[in-house]
């Protein structure tokens, strides 16, 4: 299996996993051009979370979790706004939003929540 397969099935964990704590899944992979993608875009009641998938076999790179830069966050933002600006209901004072990231390491699934500020 190579990365780009190893990755994808760590987005259909991630998937599983986020829908076992409630979320209902609204997008999967969404793009903005040069900006790059959001791995999934989840709500729950007024919560609406972007959600980095970060998938590793081995710790020999560090926690997969270290894969979120500074340059990552802020790529993650300019999408989350394109997102918004396409999907206007969800831009409003009723939901909160909020920018998680799902490693997984091996079997071993971690929630980091709140990792843009």
């Amino acid at each position: 299996m190579n990365n780009h397969q190893y990755g994808m099935q760590g987005e259909t964990l991630a998937k599983d996993y986020i829908e076992k704590q409630g979320f209902s899944v609204i997008e999967q992979n969404f793009r903005y051009g040069r900006y790059g993608e959001i791995d999934i875009i989840g709500i729950k009641d007024t919560l609406l979370v972007f959600f980095e998938v970060k998938t590793r076999h081995t710790l020999a790179y560090g926690n997969p979790s270290y894969a979120i830069t500074n340059k990552k966050k802020k790529a993650l933002r300019a999408v989350a706004t394109h997102f918004l600006i396409q999907n206007p209901h969800y831009n409003s004072n009723q939901y909160t939003l909020r920018f998680d990231c799902i490693t997984i390491l091996g079997q071993t699934i971690e929630w980091i929540q709140d990792i843009v500020r």
